[in-house]
C-alpha cells in the first residue's frame, strides 16, 4: 500500500500499488480506438443517408416540375434539377465509398482488439497453468518430507 497526499489534512488515503500490465493498457487502447471507429462510422452513415435523401428530393423536384409543365422557365429549371441530381449522385457515391472505407477500419480496428483479448486470455491461462504447477510441486516437497 502506498500512502497518497490527497485528501482532507490529516487523512492519509492509501493505494494499492499494481505492476502495470502492457496487454492492459494496449487492451484499453484498442477499445478507444474501436469506439473511435465506430462512430466515425456513424457519422458516414449519416453522411450517406443524407446524399441519398439529396439525390431523392432533387428527382422527386424534377418528375414534379416536369408534369406540371405550364412553367415558362421549365428548361432552366429541369436543367438546374439535372445539375442537382448529378451532383446529390457524386455525393452519395463518394459517401458510399467512405462509408466502405470506414466500415474496413473498424473491422481493421476490431481484429486488433480481439488480438489483444486473446493474447490476455492466453497469458492468465498460462498464469493459471504456472501456479497450479507451483502448487503441484509444493505438495509434492511437503508429501516427500518425512512427517
Amino acid at each position: 500500500m502506498v500512502p497518497l497526499g490527497l485528501g482532507r489534512p490529516g487523512v492519509t488515503l492509501y493505494v494499492r500499488r499494481m505492476a502495470k500490465d502492457p496487454l492492459v493498457t494496449l487492451q484499453k487502447l484498442r477499445r478507444l480506438e474501436a469506439q473511435a471507429e465506430r462512430r466515425a462510422l456513424a457519422e458516414k452513415l449519416a453522411a450517406e443517408e443524407a446524399a441519398r435523401q439529396a439525390l431523392a428530393a432533387a428527382e422527386r423536384a424534377l418528375r414534379q416540375e416536369s408534369s406540371e409543365g405550364l412553367n415558362p422557365q421549365l428548361g432552366a429549371f429541369i436543367q438546374k434539377a439535372l445539375d442537382d441530381r448529378a451532383t446529390a449522385q457524386e455525393k452519395q457515391e463518394r459517401a458510399r465509398q467512405e462509408t466502405d472505407r470506414q466500415r474496413q477500419i473498424l473491422a481493421d480496428a476490431r481484429a486488433a482488439e480481439r488480438v489483444v483479448e486473446k493474447l490476455r486470455e492466453n497469458r492468465a491461462a498460462e498464469a493459471a497453468r504456472e501456479e497450479a504447477r507451483r502448487e503441484q510441486n509444493l505438495m509434492d516437497e511437503a508429501a516427500r518430507k518425512p512427517g
